[in-house]
């Protein structure tokens, strides 16, 4: 964070905490820059058991995560992480969906955009509000704007995620992880019909262009993808399942 990333130590914010998920238990340290968390240390020490009960492990371990994309974030000072981690994948569809993106606006909403969490709050509406109070912006300008961006941002993700996983050889299904697929990718198609976007990114040829984009932005991370060439058909058929579901 310091050496490498020559971070002012000051700027620097360690919050300690406890993790427990999948049977185990430990303590944990998180760190953040500036409001973001860049990554987080879990330090395994016990098993946890149903009724509340806990062990010392034999063999602790330190669970590291580091958030790869916020790190470029936080480098290059964006105002969200989406511009750098999907140049030209966003290269590709905003100009087609004609989609302008407030940068002013994104960077008086992001320190304030996580009090939108809808699992942490009674009264979204009312957040909204608040929020752009903060800001000094009208809340009907703020919604507006955001939406818009976020709705983009979702199908950039989510396009992404339903790649690797199919070239990963997952298939969307009704069952275990390709329903994850298929839910996603449905998803992406309900929020594209939502805006009006089919047509303006060129139909089908267009939608599977997002994925060709990906594979450019991802490439100095993986190096070139092998050719699939079922892939194409694989979310030709999809698309034909979901808009033939009430026909069912």
């Amino acid at each position: 964070m310091t050496e490498t990333l020559k971070i002012d130590p000051d700027e620097i914010t360690f919050i300690e905490d406890v993790w427990a998920g999948g049977g185990n238990l430990g303590p944990s340290i998180e760190y953040f820059v500036k409001g973001l968390e860049v990554g987080n240390m879990v330090f395994m020490q016990y098993k946890t058991f149903h009724d509340g009960s806990r062990e010392e492990l034999d063999v602790k371990i330190i669970d590291v995560g580091i958030g790869l994309e916020r790190i470029a974030w936080l480098y290059n000072g964006s105002s969200t992480s989406y511009s750098d981690t999907f140049k030209h994948a966003l290269a590709n569809l905003q100009p087609k969906l004609g989609v302008e993106i407030d940068w002013a606006l994104w960077e008086k909403y992001g320190p304030y955009s996580s009090t939108l969490n809808i699992d942490e709050t009674d009264d979204i509406e009312k957040t909204w509000s608040e929020l752009a109070a903060k800001i000094g912006e009208p809340v009907d300008k703020v919604k507006e704007k955001i939406q818009i961006v976020k709705d983009m941002y979702i199908v950039l993700d989510h396009t992404r995620t339903i790649l690797m996983a199919v070239s990963d050889g997952s298939l969307p299904s009704n069952v275990g992880g390709g329903s994850n697929i298929r839910n996603i990718l449905r998803r992406v198609l309900s929020i594209i019909k939502k805006n009006d976007w089919w047509e303006k990114m060129g139909g089908m040829d267009g939608f599977l262009e997002i994925f060709e984009a990906h594979k450019l932005d991802l490439e100095g991370i993986y190096g070139k993808f092998p050719e699939y060439r079922s892939f194409g058909e694989i979310i030709r058929v999809e698309y034909d399942r979901w808009i033939h579901t009430d026909d069912v």
